[in-house]
């Protein structure tokens, strides 16, 4: 009957429903739809209620592909570190990493490609990783169980290994190129099988490329297509690493614990117990990571819409995404394919004729034809660019220089000529009057320092007061032209607390770095000189640099980088490596005395005649400093009563005044807290960092009006009316005593700065 009726020719109602249904796609492909996708400016889509600039979309990407590494090497390999050298995770050999697509066996993958040799045997690895580490292997291990399994361990695993194949999941819809469809991408397997056939992920040339099969009208016109889509090497690793080393110990796992001795080739499989992997989860899991991300949801089927949109707007045309598969751009091709074209011409057949019959690859992919997997790639690598990941950058670096750019790549080149243009053509004193007041104006050498950052000149260091405003230097170009990003280095949680209030009362974009939510889209990035150093942040600012948004790195109280303590923030001696970002370099300090400026310049990397100082004076005048000598070793209580008679003095000449007592060691902080000579707050690298910034939004608010401390509390406290500074002990160091002292009379009335000498002398450490 079916042969009978439902087939074209047959003059029967079935003929008439096919007829009509090619007349009705005719007009629904020459008939446009309403259109939802704007663009404000150069970058920021529109799209219904979504809209968010391409910085915070990359932002998006990369915070997703942290969360999802953590998870991997953290949480399913019991590594140490999110970085696999250090979590001593085996490395993915790329370069003599082999497959075969023209292999059907049931059960294949390209991990079991005899010319590829694997590092260590995936099978066996995270076993002997759990067998060596007590604590996990407790974990896992039930003596009295029939199995010896502890199966809540395993369920809790099996939880994890749930979770990061959603953030897979999503990251490989978003950096393949062209989002498929839900079930596409859901369907696909790592390995053969004997029903469903060949597989659909493959190793291709260093790329993990998954392949997908798929029409939606496949049931009425049997039309196949087979899409290439492309893995950036950051995302590639996760899938190799997850097949190579914890898929086979999940497996098994499952089945010592669960009795289940069926194993899926699913990338996506349904497991027992488990939630089914539907477009509906994959839905839910895009709108959660777009809320974390974006700060606002999108859908899978909005996503589509808009990476289409991206890609028409900043790839170059041969390589935009089409809204749909069976949309052809035969038009647009490069002049390799142009040229290969000819030449079958010559043959007598055309391009697609030759990719199907002739000279085929003996490892060709059944239904493949490589001159159009070749264009495939091309696309998905220009999308890996447009994201920023840095292996397809460097690719790009050693790719020939003849290779045309892409539009986003031009685009951002002309913002960043522009932006600079803008920047060097401003009136410094105009825009500080529009930044701060009318009444603004320029202090100590702010003016030139400003109108060198202007100018692109670097290295640069400015030494100013304490409180004579060397933020601004930073802030005001920040401000004027927000399209590009300045990095801060900021030792200091307070300064970094501070910096960012205050950018935000003045509108400034600023965040402080979190790889989770990744601040691309930022004017002001605050970073510790820790994370500034570490390959995660290098990686962020080799991305700000592509991207052309990179302005300048800025070292707030550069002086920390003459720390000589071994075992006190080593990563304050390697913020010379910033220098590899080939970026405008801004250092700024209150405490560099010229002998101690050559050392600086060797440990930043620099040499002396390259380097462009601005310094001011740095004694403040409204400060007046003196030294109390205190006498014998009874001095003790003496210290004690001269300090309470001069905070006393303070706190009754006003009710404003507020005071800091400095200590050289922690005991000393308590001992003359718990005196009870006024009251006060205690501050030191014991306390909790949530205490501390209560203390210090009290201090500032004059709820609390002393605080005993120790240098915790030296650099970055922005406190206008501190009227008195007591260094309880003799100061150390030149360098924290300036830093230390400059906390005082920053509102410009006079203040005092006193050193006790003298007395009692400890041995704790800080």
């Amino acid at each position: 009957m079916a042969d009978s009726f439902m087939v074209r020719g047959s003059h029967s109602p079935m003929q008439w429903m096919l007829d009509l249904r090619t007349y009705g796609m005719k007009i629904h492909y020459n008939t446009t739809k309403r259109g939802h996708v704007g663009w404000n400016g150069r970058d920021q889509l529109l799209y219904k209620g979504i809209q968010f600039t391409m910085a915070k979309f990359r932002g998006m990407v990369h915070g997703l592909l942290h969360d999802t590494r953590r998870l991997l090497l953290a949480e399913l390999l019991f590594g140490s570190n999110t970085q696999g050298r250090e979590a001593d995770v085996p490395e993915v050999p790329w370069d003599s990493l082999r497959d075969n697509p023209a292999e059907e066996r049931r059960g294949w993958n390209f991990l079991q490609d005899q010319r590829t040799r694997m590092p260590v045997d995936g099978k066996t690895w995270l076993f002997s990783r759990i067998m060596g580490n007590a604590s996990v292997r407790a974990r896992f291990i039930r003596e009295h169980a029939e199995s010896g399994i502890n199966r809540r361990a395993v369920d809790a695993y099996a939880a994890r290994v749930g979770e990061f194949r959603e953030k897979l999941l999503l990251l490989m819809h978003i950096t393949g190129g062209q989002p498929a469809r839900g079930p596409e991408i859901l369907s696909i397997r790592h390995s053969n099988t004997a029903k469903g056939g060949h597989r659909n992920v493959f190793i291709e040339d260093g790329l993990v490329v998954f392949v997908t099969r798929y029409h939606k009208g496949y049931a009425m016109s049997g039309d196949v297509k087979i899409i290439h889509r492309y893995l950036p090497r950051e995302v590639g690793e996760l899938v190799v690493w997850y097949l190579w080393l914890v898929l086979p110990f999940h497996q098994r796992m499952l089945a010592l614990a669960r009795g289940s001795s069926q194993i899926s080739a699913h990338m996506w499989p349904a497991e027992a117990g488990e939630k089914k992997w539907t477009t509906e989860r994959m839905r839910e899991a895009m709108k959660r990571e777009s809320r974390i991300g974006l700060g606002q949801e999108m859908t899978v089927r909005a996503y589509r819409d808009i990476a289409i949109g991206i890609s028409r707007r900043f790839m170059r045309g041969s390589n935009a995404f089409q809204l749909d598969e069976g949309e052809e751009n035969e038009q647009q091709v490069g002049e390799d394919q142009a040229a290969a074209a000819i030449a079958d011409a010559q043959a007598g057949h055309t391009s697609h004729t030759a990719g199907l019959i002739y000279a085929r690859g003996i490892m060709e992919q059944a239904g493949a034809v490589a001159d159009k997997r070749l264009l495939f790639r091309a696309s998905s690598v220009d999308w890996h660019r447009f994201l920023g990941f840095q292996s397809a950058l460097k690719a790009q670096e050693l790719a020939s220089r003849k290779r045309k750019r892409c539009p986003f790549e031009e685009d951002a080149e002309e913002e960043r000529l522009d932006r600079w243009a803008r920047l060097k053509k401003m009136n410094a004193k105009e825009q500080l009057k529009r930044l701060m007041g009318k009444d603004a104006e320029f202090r100590s050498v702010q003016e030139e320092a400003v109108n060198a950052i202007k100018a692109g000149i670097s290295p640069l260091v400015a030494v100013m007061p304490t409180g004579a405003g060397k933020s601004i230097l930073f802030m005001l170009p920040a401000w004027a032209e927000p399209g590009g990003t300045t990095v801060v280095v900021v030792p200091l949680i307070a300064l970094r607390e501070d910096l960012k209030k205050r950018c935000g009362k003045l509108g400034i974009a600023c965040a402080e770095w979190n790889a989770r939510q990744q601040p691309d889209a930022e004017s002001i990035v605050l970073v510790t000189p820790e994370a500034a150093v570490s390959e995660e942040f290098m990686t962020f600012l080799t991305r700000l640099k592509e991207m052309r948004q990179l302005d300048r790195i800025v070292v707030d109280e550069c002086h920390v980088v003459l720390n000589e303590q071994v075992d006190f923030r080593k990563q304050l001696q390697q913020l010379g490596k910033l220098m590899a970002a080939e970026t405008q370099i801004v250092l700024l300090t209150a405490t560099l005395p010229p002998s101690r400026e050559e050392k600086l310049w060797r440990r930043m990397g620099w040499g002396a005649e390259e380097v462009v100082v601005f310094r001011a004076p740095t004694v403040r005048r409204n400060v007046g400093y003196r030294v109390v000598k205190l006498e014998g070793r009874g001095g003790k209580k003496e210290q004690e009563k001269r300090i309470e008679e001069m905070v006393e003095g303070v706190l009754g000449a006003s009710a404003e005044g507020k005071v800091v007592v400095y200590c050289n060691t922690i005991t000393k902080v308590e001992g003359l807290v718990g005196a009870g000579l006024f009251q006060c707050e205690a501050f030191h690298s014991r306390i909790a960092g949530g205490r501390k910034r209560e203390i210090l939004e009290d201090f500032r608010a004059g709820i609390v009006r002393v605080v005993v401390a120790t240098s915790a509390l030296g650099m970055g406290i922005d406190i206008p009316d501190i009227r008195l500074i007591i260094h309880a002990d003799e100061p150390r160091d030149f360098l924290d005593y300036a830093q230390e002292s400059g906390r005082a009379g920053r509102d410009g009335l006079v203040s005092e700065a006193v050193i006790m000498a003298g007395g009692e002398k400890s041995q704790d450490q800080l």
